[in-house]
């Protein structure tokens, strides 16, 4: 389970209080849109990712001897502007528009609703930025608030700003949250229950554009689906990770997970593909019970929300110990075990 706070070395004693209502605002700030979908993300997505994030860093900073403080509220607040981020602009030759760091250029997306974080987002003119920086000014002026001293402030500031490019000048605290970020997005199961909500979503969108319904036809149809996206899609989709991010890791600690992870990973699906054999059974009583239950249920899931309600399904029946086990491994990911 995730630490509490008042069991992390080089806190302070009135650093619960301050992280627990920075959390709440946190999580009352993603709640002021309304859009289901904005690019790969669904609204219930950050608030987890984030709290997933903090729960890994704690694992990599202790590791790598960081500054436990600055990594946690660096990472309470990295993405607290996430929801800033629109569509991803494309230009006139259909390709992403990259800004000056070469990130993809995205439109600002104002909220429906307001509190403090969107009022200071507003005052400070904030419009435009990417989330790493409009978030470290965020994460600044609430610290400020609460009375954190500018020194710590400004550490917290450069860890956020550092979480999507930690280059050779980073600090120790900004690459444990960029590789936190980065192996949490991309590597592992959390990143498997990523990518089941943004493939099918993607065949919602493929077949609604032509009138038909993939809800429907995946009922029908999912030994099939099962088949490809299980051999095919996953074992590429992991390689590229693999291939892609694996190298960026920027700590000893990340890269040790991030390649633990992959292994998992990797093994888990060569399970998966097992029990295509049987998948009348498996479907009801094996991993693939968990993988046919988050594709079933995708209306703005909460990934923690569906694992404690799958978790009380098998709980105490000793003839099903395999979805059991699965769900094991990717509670112990969330929480940001090793």
């Amino acid at each position: 389970m995730t630490l509490p706070i008042t069991t992390i070395p080089g806190l302070e004693a009135r650093d619960e209080q301050v992280l627990q209502d920075l959390e709440a605002l946190v999580r009352e700030t993603h709640l002021l849109w309304d859009e289901e979908w904005v690019g790969f993300s669904w609204r219930n997505y950050t608030f987890e990712h984030m709290q997933r994030v903090r729960g890994l860093a704690r694992t990599l900073g202790r590791d790598e001897g960081a500054d436990a403080r600055v990594v946690e509220y660096a990472a309470t607040l990295h993405d607290v502007t996430k929801s800033y981020d629109g569509e991803i602009i494309v230009g006139p030759d259909g390709k992403r528009v990259l800004d000056e760091n070469g990130y993809w250029k995205n439109a600002t997306l104002p909220p429906r609703r307001t509190n403090k974080v969107t009022e200071l987002y507003d005052r400070m003119g904030l419009g435009g930025t990417l989330h790493n920086v409009s978030g470290g000014r965020i994460a600044d002026a609430l610290l400020e608030e609460a009375g954190m001293p500018a020194a710590f402030r400004g550490r917290v500031d450069q860890a956020i700003r550092e979480h999507l490019m930690a280059g050779g000048g980073a600090s120790l605290e900004g690459r444990v949250l960029y590789d936190s970020d980065t192996i949490d997005a991309n590597i592992g199961l959390p990143a498997f229950y990523r990518n089941i909500q943004i493939s099918l979503r993607g065949q919602d969108n493929q077949f609604s554009r032509r009138g038909d319904s993939f809800v429907e036809w995946l009922r029908a149809n999912l030994p099939e689906y099962l088949e490809g996206y299980l051999k095919e899609k996953i074992p590429t989709w992991i390689d590229g990770k693999q291939r892609d991010f694996v190298p960026k890791m920027t700590t000893a600690a990340g890269r040790q997970v991030a390649e633990r992870r992959i292994e998992r990973l990797r093994q888990i699906n060569d399970h998966l593909i097992s029990e295509l054999e049987g998948l009348e059974e498996a479907v009801e009583q094996g991993r693939l019970a968990v993988v046919r239950y988050f594709m079933e249920n995708r209306q703005n899931p909460q990934l923690t929300e569906q694992m404690a309600l799958l978790e009380q399904r098998w709980t105490g029946d000793s003839h099903v110990s395999t979805p059991t086990e699965l769900l094991q491994h990717l509670r112990a990911e969330v929480v940001g075990e090793r």
